[in-house]
This record gives structure tokens, sequence and C-alpha cells, in this order.
């Protein structure tokens, strides 16, 4: 069996019909182009397509890169030909049949893996480009801890297991193919990086990346992380301050209370918002309560020693204490208490 490849295209040149033709000649016959509101002036080339014997999913307008890659796999499942993964390819010429051949090969060693055709970025690279895959590569990595070398590449190979998970991922446009790499570390996928050359054409202007809006995109896990723990946060310094005032001089029992119940809705977000972690729900509610514990002692000593042996003010010491502990409980939560097990 051989992968199929899907090749979106939206206005596309001659260098569409070379690519189907060079992909036949390399042994590549399972191929879906989708037509994303090419109109009139692509109707030649599409019909070029079909006559080599090539399924052309049309839309109508123009729908977007993400609505097309959806409309390609899901003619795909239709049509029962990802039996052994799907490869996506840009339709302008930036993928060799060389390189595509490498993903087919690659998904072959492990056929539950996404592959990922990774570029280079070295000799004549726009700056944007390099910029912006620089920027994401650095984010998505921080943020989700997984080295992705090229957040950008439209060149991958998803694996059949995983290709229903694809269809129902959000995005029509641009930010699709960033959702891909969000959900892997959601849902445990495998991932295979394969060095491919880099290839711009007309310095990428048809490139619809932006660096600083598509790596807002990544940053989204840690603006809910950071959403969660403030709402956490407040709750637990209401509670705090209130008890400090009433029975002062018990300053473990106020941690310890402030701390169960803020807790409580700190994990519920979390589960459910953040790291999005639908199943597995004891088993991360025994390590979120582990952590919190050692936090709790933690956030406890940091008060006493800014407190008691500094002599700062009792709500500075909270709160500052709480904030050193901030970056840690991010880390270890994604790490210890939201994992999932390999399937």
């Amino acid at each position: 069996m051989q992968p199929c490849v899907l090749i979106p295209a939206y206005r596309p040149d001659d260098q569409l019909v070379k690519l189907v033709r060079d992909l036949r000649a390399a042994g590549l016959d399972r191929m879906v182009v989708v037509d994303d509101g090419g109109e009139d002036r692509s109707a030649a080339l599409f019909a070029e397509i079909r006559m080599l014997q090539v399924p052309v999913v049309t839309h109508v307008v123009n729908l977007g890169k993400g609505r097309a890659l959806k409309s390609g796999l899901n003619y795909i499942l239709e049509h029962g030909l990802g039996d052994a993964g799907v490869i996506t390819a840009d339709a302008d010429g930036q993928h060799k049949p060389e390189d595509i051949l490498k993903i087919a090969r690659a998904m072959a060693l492990d056929r539950d893996a996404l592959v990922l055709g990774v570029r280079e970025f070295t000799g004549d690279v726009p700056v944007r480009s390099k910029i912006g895959n620089r920027l994401t590569r650095l984010v998505y990595a921080a943020i989700n801890g997984i080295d992705i070398r090229d957040t950008q590449t439209g060149l991958r190979g998803l694996p059949h297991r995983h290709l229903r998970l694809f269809l129902q991922l959000k995005g029509e446009r641009y930010e699709y193919e960033m959702n891909q790499l969000l959900a892997i570390r959601t849902h445990e996928i495998k991932v295979s990086q394969v060095p491919i050359e880099t290839v711009y054409i007309e310095a990428n202007r048809s490139s619809h990346f932006n660096p600083v809006r598509d790596s807002l995109k990544i940053y989204g896990l840690l603006f809910r992380f950071i959403a969660s723990s403030s709402t956490a946060g407040l709750i637990d310094l209401g509670i705090f301050y209130g008890l400090s005032r009433v029975i002062p001089g018990y300053l473990l029992a106020t941690v310890i209370a402030a701390r169960i119940v803020s807790s409580l809705v700190n994990y519920f977000l979390n589960h459910k918002l953040v790291f999005a972690r639908g199943s597995h729900h004891r088993q991360a509610l025994v390590r979120y309560y582990v952590l919190a514990a050692a936090i709790m002692l933690l956030s406890y000593s940091l008060i006493r020693l800014f407190n008691q042996v500094l002599g700062w003010p009792l709500l500075l010491a909270k709160i500052t204490g709480d904030g050193l502990l901030y970056v840690l409980s991010f880390y270890a939560q994604r790490e210890f208490v939201y994992r999932t097990p390999h399937r």
C-alpha cells in the first residue's frame, strides 16, 4: 500500500500539473487535488489534472487551506484511499517529488507517527520565514515540550489512525496546520521529522504565514493556564486573607484551607480547558493533589521566609511566594499531572 498525496491548490500554475506527473512517474499513483475556489482562471489546469485520472474536489469559492485539506481528507476517507495514510503537499513547487517520497518511506517505517518534512532554513531564506519559524519553534517547545524544527511545513505524512482526528480539528485557513501540531501533545501522537530541501518560489510571496498571528495561536495554552491560575489564585488569596484576619496566628491552617478550595477550581479548569484531558480523570486527580501538596508546602515555607525572617508584610509574602512557584506549577502539571498513557 502507498499513501495518498493530498494537494490543496488555490489558483495554481503549471507547477501543479508538473508535480502530479512527477509523482506518478515516481510511483505515487494515489493523489487527490482540491480546487479551493480557483474560478475560471484555473479551470484549464484542473481539467488537465482530471484527464490524468486524478480526482479533483472543488470549492466553488475560496474557503482557505484548512478547509481544503479537510475536504480532501473527507474525500480520501469516503473513498477508502487513506489506508496507508495521507501526505499533504503544496501545489506551488516548494515540495519536490523526491522529498515527498522521503515522507512516504518514513511513513512505511512507522505507520502511527505524524511525519514532518522539516527544512533546514539555510542559504537564501526570506527573513519573514526564518524569523517566523524560529519564533514559533521556540514558543512551541517551551509550552508543549516538543522540539518541532519546522512549524510552518506543509509537507506532512498523516497516519491512517489519526485521519479522523485531523478531519475534526478546528481551523479553516492557515491556522489549521498549526492546530495539527497543537494536537500532538494532547492526543499523544508520535512525531518523526525528516529533513527536506528548502525551496522558496519568488521569496515565498505566496505564503500566508504571519509570524505574530500564528505564534499567538501557540500561546493559547499558556493564556488559558494564566486565566485558570489567576482565577484560582484570586480565590486562594481571598480565602487566605479573610482567614488570616479571622484567625491570626494559624498560618499553616490558613494556607491549607485556602489551597484546598482554590485547588479544586484550578484542577477542573486545567483538566478541561488547558491541557484538554478528557480521560484518565482519576489518575490525573491523584497526581494533581500530590503536586498540590508539594506546592502548598513550598508556598508555606516561602511565606514564612519572607514574612517571619525577612519581615515582609504577610500579603506581599504570599503573592511573591506563589508567583515564584507559578512557572514550576505549569511545567509540573504539563509533564506530570495531565499526561496520558501512550496508546
